[in-house]
């Protein structure tokens, strides 16, 4: 999970950095979209990184759920005992 926020924090980065060069070339104003490209494209990553890691857990917490459902109810009988 956490190589997959890594991958998509570069991926963002990258066609951040890459647009924005070409826009600036475009525009012939050297740094201006590219810079304003990469700081936009700071908050974007931070909402992947929480939406991916968000999704991720709930996923991980399901599936812990149903693995200890699937232990039977034996794990349940030994907490009623006590």
């Amino acid at each position: 999970m956490l190589g997959l926020v890594g991958f998509l924090t570069l991926l963002v980065i990258g066609v951040a950095l890459g647009a924005g060069m070409w826009l600036d070339s475009q525009f012939n104003s050297k740094p201006a979209f590219t810079i304003a490209l990469l700081l936009g494209s700071i908050p974007v990553t931070i909402v992947m990184m929480v939406r991916v890691l968000t999704g991720g857990m709930a996923r991980f917490r399901n599936s812990s759920n149903e693995s200890s459902t699937a232990a039977g109810p034996e794990e349940e009988d030994r907490g009623e005992g006590s």
